[in-house]
């Protein structure tokens, strides 16, 4: 469990440490998620883990994070008495349902050494990712918690239901994202 953006950084700084030029290549990590929030400065709450949807390959696409990456987080779980799954990529699930157009080049990005970079989602994107997340009927209450925290715009609301709703979806869905919209204050025109 991460208290703050300063224990995540201290942990992707030992994960960078483990990264040595020439056994490693450079990598540019996409994170989402608390860890994203933390590091980004939009909020500042616990989180559990650091959630990776990739690593850059090219401007604009995303890869598989790499077995070899994985493993060092690992011993930088072991090192530093964290879960193993401190680092993950189980967020790279979203690549099924697709990811915002230009997530990728709309990060910031912050240096861990000389083989790691990490791209941060920007707020737009982070507010439609953590908006589907948010409905979901098993886990939604917390990312409805952070939702409500950032207290997004209109227009940031407008961009998620173009990300959202530019797909075949259930009518169900379709409502759960108006009562979602509704909740945060910026019901849809009718």
């Amino acid at each position: 469990m991460f208290a703050n953006a300063r224990a995540i950084r201290k942990c992707l700084q030992r994960l960078g440490q483990q990264l040595e030029p020439g056994a490693h290549p450079p990598v540019i990590v996409l994170i989402c998620g608390g860890s994203a929030l933390n590091l980004s400065g939009l909020l500042s709450r616990t989180t559990a883990d650091v959630d990776a949807l990739g690593v850059a390959a090219g401007d604009s696409s995303l890869a598989p994070i790499p077995g070899w990456l994985l493993e060092c987080s690992a011993k930088v779980a072991s090192e530093m008495g964290l879960e193993e799954e401190w680092f993950n990529d189980a967020a790279a699930a979203l690549h099924a349902v697709g990811l915002p157009d230009g997530i990728l080049k709309g990060s910031t990005r912050e240096s861990f050494g000389p083989c790691l970079e990490v791209a941060i989602a920007s707020r737009l994107d982070l507010i439609a990712l953590k908006c589907f997340a948010a409905l979901d009927p098993n886990t939604g209450k917390k990312h409805l918690g952070d939702l409500v925290d950032l207290a997004p715009n209109a227009d940031e609301l407008a961009f998620t239901a173009d990300w959202l709703l530019d797909r075949p979806t259930s009518p169900q869905f379709r409502a759960a994202f108006a009562n979602l919209r509704s909740v945060l204050g910026h019901p849809a025109a009718s």
